[in-house]
């Protein structure tokens, strides 16, 4: 009976892992480590067979190549979620008989009776040269111009004629300009190119993912590494017996540049710093409510730029709901294939007033650098229903009219006794109503008044924003000051850099798109602003950078950076100096 039950689970599983594997794709490839060689050289081609098996296996026609070694063949299998997928390679070593470019035909291979055949391969034989340096190493920007806030990779490739045995990084840049981040998963597989007629076997030693923070021409300093190179006639492998003779040699990069461009001046309202390629999902907690009920609403924001950069977007806010400064759920930086990715979760607080129907149109707007234009999303409308609550009368009478409770509902109840008054009473007089009406007619007043400025553009939002900055710097300000109190130096310094730069973005009225270093000390000259206050601005800035960009903070030196911080906003407050 047990080896019934065994039988029958070995089964099943064998079962299970022959479904799994029939839910891959069948493919037959070719691939080839060179596109270009140099005469007398070698390289491999491969032939690889995925989820599939396959049979009586036809090559190419070498007749251009001598072949080396093969076929030499390999299978690998790889379980992924609970699916498997196996591949079968034949691989061969080839050198070139004569210079001048050749193809490859396909190779053929037979699966369920059925003949399926890979992919041409062109190869381009070369004379080839004396190498003029054995070894180098070369810092590869994936774009020589970006934006503010773009992503651009930097790859650091090593080029080699010699047998390398090890390397290590010595110095590294560090990145003045940017924000930057080790990528860690990158194809690090070795490949074979030829550079002005000489071979290189040719590798990736690192790649980073770099944001830069401020436009300009921005140079990144060289890497340093020291290679150990295989002595000629020196052991490959180590040993018990023998231990690989290795010489060491410093080689190090040349000095980069990017020209980093400011985003365009023309950026929607609903525009929030986020450069790159995004997506944004929008929720409720509920729709149907009633007014004694909060609403929270949940904003999604992923892409592949600088999530840092993006701030809460502006909502618009129908009259009769109630809208609360929104805070940050969730940030979150992690690679995504060979690049990096974020995402950003806001949360918003909504108090409804008024019972009623409404709608709210979540809106977020992004940089796209490809394009370079700015790109809008706005999920479809959300559909809110309000009823009235327990606790809001005036919201049974704007919902419901007709519904009025009766007079004698309200009226206190009359006794029989009746009191004669000796003379006039200034209760109910006349003088009386006035002076208990007139402050709701001024209040009244006073609303209308305001509407009416606002209708007519009297009170812009930009007027609203600049009254508004010292408010809303000094609330960041009392965050940032929690933050150094627990001790959380990346909070703080990210609390003070926000508030300084939302105050100067909302008192110089600079857009979120040109704000930088460069174009608020431009602005602070121009408005008469004395070069002790810039300077002051500046250390400030610089110290949240290096605190937030270079990992370099500085739990000790926050109190400063706080008083500095705030007695710059006090000045900028008094006005020029």
């Amino acid at each position: 009976m047990k080896r019934t039950k065994k039988a029958t689970l070995l089964f099943l599983l064998l079962l299970s892992h022959a479904s799994a594997f029939s839910q891959g794709n069948v493919a037959f490839f070719a691939e080839t480590d060179a596109r270009q060689v140099v005469k007398n050289s070698y390289f491999d081609v491969s032939f690889t067979l995925q989820n599939a098996n396959g049979s009586n296996f036809i090559s190419p026609a070498f007749q251009d190549f001598i072949i080396v070694a093969g076929p030499s063949r390999s299978t690998r299998t790889t379980m992924v979620n609970g699916v498997m997928s196996q591949s079968m390679s034949f691989i061969y070593t080839l050198q070139p008989r004569k210079t001048g470019k050749f193809t490859l035909g396909p190779a053929s291979i037979e699966v369920k009776g059925k003949r399926l055949k890979t992919n041409s391969i062109t190869i381009e034989v070369v004379e080839g040269k004396e190498a003029e340096q054995e070894v180098f190493i070369v810092a590869e920007l994936s774009t020589e111009k970006a934006w503010v806030g773009q992503q651009v990779i930097l790859d650091y490739k090593l080029y080699t004629s010699v047998d390398i045995e090890s390397f290590n990084i010595l110095e590294e840049s560090d990145y003045q300009g940017f924000f930057a981040q080790d990528v860690r998963r990158f194809d690090g597989r070795v490949i074979k190119e030829v550079i002005n007629g000489v071979q290189y076997v040719t590798k990736v030693l690192k790649r980073v993912a770099l944001f830069p923070q401020q436009a300009g021409q921005l140079t990144i300093s060289p890497l340093n590494v020291q290679l150990g190179i295989l002595k000629d006639g020196g052991a490959r492998r180590r040993s018990f017996f023998s231990t690989p003779e290795v010489r060491r040699m410093p080689i190090s990069t040349e000095a980069v540049s990017l020209e980093v461009r400011s985003l365009p001046a023309d950026s929607p309202p609903v525009f929030s710093g986020a450069v790159g390629s995004f997506q944004m999902t929008a929720a409720v907690s509920q729709d149907r409510v009633t007014t004694d009920d909060a609403i929270t609403l949940t904003l999604a924001i992923a892409g592949d730029g600088d999530i840092k950069r993006v701030q809460a977007p502006a909502l618009e806010i129908p009259e009769g709901l109630e809208l609360y400064d929104p805070k940050i759920l969730d940030e979150s930086f992690y690679e995504s294939g060979t690049s990096f990715a974020g995402k950003k979760v806001f949360e918003y607080i909504l108090l409804p007033k008024t019972a009623g129907e409404y709608q709210i149109s979540p809106a977020f707007s992004y940089f796209d650098p490809d394009s370079a234009q700015y790109v809008v999303v706005q999920n479809e409308p959300i559909a809110l229903s309000v009823r009235p609550g327990i606790n809001n009368s005036a919201a049974v009478e704007k919902t419901d009219p007709g519904s009025k409770q009766s007079i004698t509902e309200l009226q206190a109840i009359k006794s029989d006794t009746e009191l004669s008054q000796m003379g006039r009473s200034f209760f109910a007089s006349p003088l009386f109503w006035i002076l208990g009406l007139l402050p709701f007619a001024l209040l009244a007043g006073w609303q209308l008044f305001k509407q009416w400025q606002f209708q007519k553009g009297q009170i812009s939002q930009e007027e609203t924003r600049f009254r508004q900055a010292k408010k809303t710097a000094q609330k960041r300000l009392a965050q940032a000051e929690a933050y150094q109190k627990a001790g959380e130096s990346r909070s703080f310094y990210d609390e003070i850099s926000k508030a300084l730069f939302g105050y100067l973005c909302d008192k110089l009225h600079i857009p979120l798109s040109g704000l930088n270093k460069a174009n608020v000390a431009a602005r602070l000259r121009s408005e008469g602003f004395s070069e002790t206050l810039i300077e002051q601005l500046m250390e400030v800035f610089q110290k949240c950078e290096l605190a937030l960009f270079a990992g370099k903070s500085d739990e000790v030196g926050m109190a400063a950076v706080y008083e500095k911080a705030s007695d710059a906003i006090s000045k900028l407050e008094l006005g020029k100096e």
